[in-house]
This record gives C-alpha cells, sequence and structure tokens, in this order.
C-alpha cells in the first residue's frame, strides 16, 4: 500500500468523513494520484500556479528541482542525496516519506542550521489552511530526520505594483513564519478511518467549511426539500438561531424572527409555493429615466501583474455588452471586447463613456460595474469627469429586487442566472460555451495569448461577445417580464 499523501492527512485532521471519501478508491501504486471532485469553478488557472512557483523559485538562484518520476520512495531517496551536497542551497520539489505520509515540498532552503520548509501560494492573503499545508510538510520531514528550523508561506503582495520592467521577486512576495504542528493523532485517525469498512457518522457542521471548504458535502448534506431553513436567501444566522431551536421547516419560523423583509417575502413564497411580487416592483422598475442602458462587464484579475501599474489579482476590465431600450420600444445593442495582449483600461473606458451617453438610466446587476467605473476615474484623470457621470446615473437592479421580488426557485440565491432562471425559463445559458464570468476571465487571457492561433481566436473572441451579450440582455428580459406581471407596459 503507498503512503498517505498530504491531502489525505489534512481530510483526517478536518472530518474523519472527509478522510474516508478521500481515500475511496485507494490508488494501487505508489504513483497514482487522486483528484479530488471540485465544486463549482473556483481555483486559480494553472498558468497562474506555474507563474507563480517559478517566480517564488527565482528566490533561491541555483537551487535544483528533484524529477517527480520513480515511486514515492525513489524521490525521497534522490531528495537526500541532493541535501547531503554542501553546495546546495536550494531543494525544489523535495520529497519525504515518513509515519506512513510522504510529502513534496515546494522549496526546501538551507539556513545554515538546517532547513526551512516554504511553500509559495497563489493568494494575496493566506490563513488556517494554508498555514497547514506548510506545517505537514514540515512534520513528515522532520520525522524523517530533517533538521526542520522554520515553516514559512510565500503569497502575493496585495501592495505590490508591477514597475515598466520585468516582475521583481523579491518585491512581490510577502513572506510569514508558520507555527509547527503536530499530527501525530491525525496520523493515528487517517490509519483508524483508512482500515474501517463503513463510512464514519459525522454530523455534518462548521468542518465542513473550516478551515477548507469540503468537496463532499452533497454527499453529507442531502436535499433539503422544499421548505427547509436552508433556501433562505443572506439567512446564515437565522438559520443557525432556527437550528438551535430545532426547527427546520420555513413554514415553523416564529413571527418574531423574521425580521428580513427579504426573507419574509421568502417565507411567503416558499409557503405558497408561488411568486411573491411586492407592490413597489413595478413602479420603481418603472420611475426610471430613459433610454434604459443594461450595461454587463467582464474582467480578466491574473495573480500576477500583466501590465505596468499593475496589482496582484486587480480586476482589469476586458469587454463590456450594452442593450439599450428606447422610450419608443426599440432595443439596440452595442459591445467591447479589447482582442491585443495589452491593458485594456483606457480603451475600454473611452468606449464605455461613448456608449453610455450623457442620459438616460444604466442597469448592471450587483455592485462590481460601478466598483469598476470608479476603479477607472480614479486611474484616468482626464477621463474623471465623464466616468463620473456614468456612475451617477447607475443603478443597481439586484437590491431592487431583494426588496420587492422572491420565487421559490432562486433557492436563497439572487444570482442573474437564478433569477432568469426563475422569471425567464426560456432564456437561460445552457447554448453558449461560456457559462460564467470565471471562465470568461480565463478564455479572455487565452484570447490574447501570443500563443493562440488565428482560428481559435476567432472562436474564443465569438464566445466571448455571447456570454457577455447574454448577461446584458438578460436584465432587460427579466425587467420586461416583472413588468408585465406588475400590469405596466414594457416602455414609457
Amino acid at each position: 500500500m503507498p503512503p498517505f499523501s498530504r491531502s489525505e492527512l489534512l481530510a483526517a485532521r478536518q472530518c474523519e468523513c472527509r478522510a474516508w471519501l478521500h481515500l475511496r478508491p485507494r490508488p494501487t501504486s505508489q504513483t497514482a494520484t487522486i483528484e479530488l471532485p471540485v465544486k463549482g469553478v473556483g481555483g486559480p488557472r494553472p498558468e497562474d500556479i506555474a507563474e507563480v512557483r517559478s517566480l517564488a523559485r527565482a528566490l533561491h538562484p541555483g537551487g535544483i528541482t528533484i524529477a517527480q518520476t520513480g515511486t514515492w520512495e525513489d524521490r525521497a531517496n534522490r531528495t537526500r542525496a541532493a541535501m547531503a551536497r554542501p553546495e546546495v542551497a536550494a531543494i525544489f520539489d523535495a520529497t519525504f516519506v515518513a509515519d506512513d505520509v510522504a510529502v513534496r515540498a515546494g522549496i526546501l532552503a538551507r539556513d545554515g542550521k538546517g532547513w526551512i520548509v516554504a511553500e509559495s501560494k497563489v493568494a494575496n492573503t493566506v490563513g488556517e489552511a494554508q498555514e497547514l499545508d506548510v506545517a505537514a510538510v514540515g512534520w513528515v520531514a522532520a520525522g524523517a530526520g530533517v533538521a526542520v528550523t522554520g515553516l514559512r508561506l510565500l503569497h502575493l503582495d496585495r501592495d505590490y505594483t508591477r514597475g515598466d520592467g520585468p516582475v521583481d521577486p523579491a518585491q512581490l512576495f510577502a513572506q510569514s513564519e508558520v507555527p509547527f504542528v503536530d499530527f501525530g493523532d491525525d496520523r493515528e485517525r487517517l490509519l483508524r478511518v483508512a482500515a474501517a469498512g463503513v463510512e464514519p457518522s459525522v454530523t455534518p457542521g462548521a468542518q465542513c467549511s473550516s478551515p477548507r471548504a469540503c468537496p463532499f458535502q452533497d454527499h453529507c448534506i442531502p436535499d433539503p426539500g422544499p421548505y427547509s431553513v436552508h433556501l433562505l436567501p443572506g439567512g446564515g444566522r437565522l438559520q443557525q438561531e432556527l437550528l438551535k431551536r430545532g426547527i427546520s421547516d420555513v413554514r415553523k419560523v416564529p413571527s418574531e424572527l423574521r425580521t428580513n423583509p427579504t426573507q419574509q417575502h421568502a417565507i411567503w413564497a416558499i409557503t405558497e409555493g408561488k411568486e411573491y411580487i411586492g407592490q413597489g416592483l413595478a413602479p420603481t422598475l418603472g420611475r426610471m429615466a430613459w433610454p434604459l442602458r443594461f450595461v454587463d462587464f467582464e474582467a480578466c484579475n491574473p495573480a500576477v501583474p500583466r501590465w505596468p501599474g499593475g496589482r496582484p489579482f486587480e480586476q482589469v476590465p476586458t469587454q463590456w455588452s450594452i442593450h439599450t431600450l428606447s422610450l419608443g420600444g426599440q432595443l439596440s445593442h452595442e459591445q467591447f471586447l479589447h482582442l491585443e495582449d495589452s491593458d485594456p483600461r483606457m480603451a475600454f473606458a473611452r468606449s464605455l463613456v461613448s456608449a453610455c451617453g450623457n442620459e438616460g438610466t444604466i442597469l448592471v446587476y450587483g455592485a462590481f460595474e460601478a466598483t469598476i467605473v470608479r476603479q477607472l476615474a480614479a486611474r484616468f484623470p482626464e477621463l474623471w469627469g465623464d466616468l463620473d457621470q456614468v456612475h451617477d446615473r447607475i443603478v443597481d437592479f439586484q437590491p431592487i429586487l431583494r426588496d420587492h421580488y422572491y420565487h421559490p426557485a432562486l433557492r436563497g440565491s439572487f444570482s442573474m442566472k437564478a433569477v432568469l432562471a426563475a422569471v425567464c425559463p426560456d432564456l437561460g445559458y445552457g447554448d453558449l460555451a461560456i457559462q460564467d464570468g470565471f471562465t470568461a476571465a480565463r478564455v479572455w487571457l487565452r484570447l490574447v495569448d501570443g500563443g493562440t492561433g488565428r482560428e481559435e481566436r476567432e472562436r474564443l473572441k465569438n464566445q466571448l461577445l455571447a456570454y457577455c451579450a447574454r448577461d446584458s440582455l438578460a436584465m432587460v428580459k427579466v425587467r420586461e417580464a416583472l413588468m408585465r406581471r406588475g400590469g405596466i407596459s414594457n416602455v414609457g
């Protein structure tokens, strides 16, 4: 049986059930790996991971890399041989096996008295989950006989601003010391779970999300049913209070706890099994200044700043879509997509100002667009006046819906995709190659990459344009449907 991995050790520390599920099936060879199912579309891009790793290793010139071939024991032997060479100051991908657990250290740096174990993270903040990653490596390395004198985390410094030249790794990274942790009890728990013939019985709780979200929550927390308090929007505190009282059904929520109007609307809609339309919804939507411009932005946020003046993970707008509804009911569409591997912000800002004109309401969904406009105004003082008047005309559609509308199909979410599915089920995203902003950001970076061929670029461009246009059109159709249900004409 191959040694356990670091992720399996950490899973056992967090939850026995998670470890049990993680271990099934286990690999049968020492070179096999386990891939956890991942919920959602989050996580760093592989390109970002590779770039951050390369820049972190650049802090240790002359370091050598342990090839990740052969068995764990083969890699551990090569690591020991490299450590025995006095001229080797740093080792990358150093491998250690001890107490039935095998780990790989991103960076192993000699410090005169022993070795420092370091890991680089594609993040601008780190917490307990990242610290435990490093601590687990240090614990196994120490168990293998290494004199571990320190544990260190390298993450991107949020205050770093790229200059005109190449990225400076010494300035890019912030470093923090990590405390040592004894994983002996966790290792014993892992052995016990591995030998168990049946799944451990664990009540879902805080361990499902801390210190790292569990990918098996759908397995442990089944569908809550149509009347579950888990379906209440923004109901974290209320849900906890209700569950403490033994109340899991929204129909049994005491009136004194229904303090949030949005939750009151949701309880009524869930209980009655039909949508709630507040009397103020249609009048609020109908009081807006014409023409109505439904605006959606897309952006990328590369971990390492791509252009001068950029910061780690800074949101850089790359495209917009605007559907304009005139007073007479005519709908038109404009769009912008930056197609070059250069900072898109000036071209984005100028084209946006031109398309938005000087009058009419600018409808967005969420706070993102208004934030980007403010950031552009701060970056380009020469456009401040034009961008400021754009910002002053922005109206956020989302809080209007929160105040005046609810549908049981929302299941607690006010995302535009959830709202569109509830209000306009015939218009969705299923026919699109890109169905979320996270994917759009990744696709745009592929689009402008110099290694992407012409045909592929054209395909990616069309996918991006179609997705952003669907986002702005979704707002048009949701407003139209809700105005009609409220008995008010879609036009003035």
